[in-house]
């Protein structure tokens, strides 16, 4: 699939009663369930490689990961982390 040279920050966390889900905040609605943090992960990443391409493919501008995400040792405690996703 293509690159396109891009970082983007995701919250990964465990989902009640099993799994994980993965949200990307730059892109509103954008979010992923897996068995695994990985699968989840990887999932997100597929969404958002294809999600790309079609604003590209629209000559729509690219999202920007500039969202601010509010962090505390709450979020950690429940198991949530932030991951980068390359694209």
């Amino acid at each position: 699939m293509k690159t396109f040279g891009k970082t983007y920050r995701a919250i990964v966390e465990p989902d009640e009663p099993k799994g994980f889900v993965a949200v990307l905040p730059a892109v509103l609605g954008l979010i992923a369930h897996g068995d695994s943090e990985e699968e989840a992960v990887a999932l997100l990443r597929e969404l958002l490689q294809a999600h790309l391409l079609r604003l590209e493919q629209a000559r729509q501008p690219l999202p920007e990961d500039d969202i601010e995400i509010a962090w505390d040792e709450e979020d950690e405690e429940a198991g949530a982390k932030l991951v980068l996703i390359e694209v």
